[in-house]
């Protein structure tokens, strides 16, 4: 069961409708008995009576004649009927119910009789001066709905209170999980770099142990997001430098050899893919949204779009490219280095897959509430079947001999799309406003530009830029 409230509501109605309703059945049988007990009283109590009444009456009728007495109100629910009877088997007296001859055998005690389509229930007992006997008779589905009636007065209220008591467990359930519920909503609104400890004061005992264990879980995580930052930045090390020292040597060998060997040239063009892949996959691994340590803070998007532009200027020269960058002044709430990377990743693959003489615009504009970054060329494009695998890691279309023969790994747009989840920002390929070529746009949610920041980012209220480099 997935909800610990629900369950606990309904194993508790089920216990106390359990409870109830045993509850009843043994007071429904205890009650019953003692309806009979009580009904049995009430005949012996009416035999006292005919004892007092019945030889008074006798006196006064005609000597020999059995005494008839009136039929009463049939509304009654329970009445008692009689006969009463002389020791030698001789009718004396009768209620209106009763038949004119003697019921039954004049043996002392409490017995079942059926007669007049009914069964009842038979009082036979001598008369206080052993002279005549007396058989009283109830009907006994009279007995037994009146017996009835009594008890379920008292049965429905433990029924009806079930539906209540559900309500109640259910409020004090829900004010009992209160704190795991308040514990849920800590660790959902935690960044994913907050790896503290969580707070444990005032905090339940039942939560002590969860609260110590993923405190325990956050720690062994901590440790092993520091461990493979320092991996990271070993690894940065290690593998920078030696290339580093491969790229000069091979330089020079390029410089002594007049000409230079092919096999040279292909050495070049292997260490630099290779320094290429590995400040990547540095980048893929910084960028990863599990234990990003980025710095959130308002940035201009704009000049950074502007600053991407100006780092690749030697790149558009080398292709001779035409840039246009048109931009409203646009502010994200972002990491500047992160923001950085998607912007150069981007302009890097326009200007890469774009053939010589190209034409790539970047524009940033304000669109209400939302930041949109859009990064447009007039290259190849990519289908419209392989745009959603594009986002894979190390997947390349048409694989290592990419159509435009350009070198690459396959991580740049999978850089970007975790920059893009960072900031909970969108991104989407589609057909570029050229006859042909790729539109990159990345949604942002717009920041409002913080007066402490315009002293040192200060841009205009609105510009427009035209930059070409060819």
């Amino acid at each position: 069961m997935k909800s610990i409230r629900r369950f606990l509501v309904i194993v508790l109605v089920a216990i106390v409708t359990l409870a109830n309703f045993a509850a009843a059945v043994r007071g429904y049988l205890g009650s019953m008995d003692e309806a009979e007990r009580l009904f049995n009283q009430r005949m012996l109590q009416q035999v006292d009576l005919l004892n007092y009444t019945l030889p008074l009456r006798a006196s006064q009728a005609d000597a020999g004649a059995v005494i008839d007495f009136p039929a009463r109100p049939s509304d009654i629910e329970s009445s008692l009927e009689f006969q009463w009877v002389r020791n030698d088997g001789t009718l004396l007296a009768r209620s209106a119910a009763m038949p004119d001859t003697v019921l039954c055998s004049l043996e002392e005690g409490f017995r079942y009789f059926n007669f007049n389509n009914y069964r009842w229930h038979l009082l036979v007992t001598a008369s206080a001066d052993k002279q005549s006997w007396y058989i009283l008779a109830e009907r006994d589905d009279q007995r037994y709905r009146l017996a009835e009636s009594m008890i379920l007065q008292a049965v429905y209220p433990m029924v009806l209170a079930i539906p209540l008591i559900a309500l109640i467990i259910w409020w004090v359930a829900g004010v009992g999980l209160r704190p795991v519920a308040k514990l849920a909503t800590e660790l959902r609104q935690r960044e994913a770099t907050d790896l503290y400890p969580i707070e444990q004061q005032d905090m339940p005992i039942e939560l002590v142990q969860l609260t110590q264990s993923a405190n325990e879980l956050l720690r062994r995580l901590d440790a092993s997001f520091a461990r493979e930052k320092r991996f990271s930045g070993d690894a940065a090390h290690e593998l920078r430098t030696p290339l580093a020292a491969l790229k000069i040597h091979c330089e020079n060998l390029l410089h002594e050899l007049h000409p230079a060997p092919e096999s040279v040239v292909k050495l070049q063009l292997g260490i630099e893919r290779m320094s290429y892949l590995v400040e990547q996959i540095l980048l893929l691994n910084r960028t990863a949204p599990d234990h990003f340590m980025g710095q959130f803070e308002p940035v201009n998007l704009t000049l950074l779009a502007k600053q991407a532009v100006v780092d690749y200027s030697a790149p558009l020269a080398q292709k001779n490219h035409q840039i246009e960058f048109n931009g409203d002044e646009c502010w994200v709430m972002g990491d500047r280095a992160a923001l950085a990377t998607l912007l150069n990743n981007l302009l890097g693959n326009a200007i890469k897959y774009t053939p010589a003489d190209g034409i790539i615009v970047v524009n940033t504009w304000q669109r209400g509430k939302d930041v949109v970054l859009e990064v447009m060329d007039n290259g190849p494009g990519i289908p419209v079947a392989q745009q959603a695998r594009v986002f894979d890691r190390f997947y390349r279309m048409g694989g290592d001999r990419h159509n435009s023969q350009t070198p690459g790994c396959g991580l740049g747009l999978s850089i970007v799309q975790q920059v893009v989840e960072l900031h909970a920002a969108h991104i989407a390929l589609t057909q570029s406003r050229f006859d042909h070529g790729l539109l990159v746009m990345v949604t942002f949610a717009a920041c409002s530009l913080p007066d402490s920041t315009t002293t040192f980012e200060s841009a205009p209220s609105r510009v427009s830029h035209h930059e070409q480099n060819r």
